[in-house]
C-alpha cells in the first residue's frame, strides 16, 4: 500500500479538495487530515553570525552611520574644547547606536509583514493501486497543493 501526502494552505480550495477525495472513494480510515501549528523561528539574539545570517546584516548599518558620526565628530571637534579625537569617538558611538536602532526598525518592519509558513494542513491518502495514486495526486494538484509526496506503507 502506498500513501500520498499533500501540504496545503488553509483555504476553501482545500475543503473542496477534501470533498473531492471523499467523493472519489477515499474516505474513512483511508483519508488523514492533520492541521499543523506554525513554528516560526525565534528572534535572532546576537548581532550577526557568519553561518546563521538571515540576510539582514545589522553590522553594515552600524558601520556606515558610525563612520559618518566619527567623521562629523572629527571635523567639528576642533571647534569644541574636548578636541577632534574625543568628539570623533563620541560620534562613532552615537552613530553606531543610531545605525543599530535604524536597522532594528527596518528588520522589525519586515518581520511584522511576516513570512507565513508554506503550508498549514497535511492531507494523507492511503491508496491500494497505482491508478488510485495517480487519481489522488491529480486531485491534490488541481486543488493547489503546496507540495506532494509518496511513501510506501501505512500512515
Amino acid at each position: 500500500m502506498y500513501s500520498v501526502y499533500g501540504l496545503y494552505k488553509t483555504s476553501l480550495v482545500l475543503e473542496l479538495g477534501i470533498k473531492r477525495l471523499k467523493d472519489s472513494g477515499f474516505s474513512g480510515d483511508r483519508l488523514l487530515v492533520v492541521v499543523l501549528d506554525p513554528c516560526l523561528p525565534g528572534r535572532q539574539r546576537i548581532l550577526d553570525t557568519m553561518y546563521a545570517s538571515d540576510g539582514m546584516s545589522l553590522v553594515d548599518g552600524m558601520a556606515i552611520t558610525g563612520s559618518i558620526g566619527m567623521l562629523m565628530g572629527v571635523i567639528y571637534g576642533s571647534m569644541v574644547f574636548i578636541g577632534p579625537v574625543a568628539l570623533g569617538l563620541i560620534g562613532l558611538a552615537a552613530g553606531c547606536g543610531l545605525g543599530y536602532f535604524i536597522d532594528k526598525m527596518i528588520v522589525k518592519g519586515k518581520a511584522s509583514r511576516g513570512r507565513s509558513p508554506s503550508g498549514d494542513v497535511l492531507v494523507g491518502v492511503r491508496c491500494r493501486s497505482e491508478d488510485e495514486i495517480l487519481q489522488a495526486e491529480d486531485i491534490m494538484k488541481e486543488c493547489k497543493a503546496v507540495a506532494l509526496g509518496r511513501s510506501q506503507g501505512l500512515f
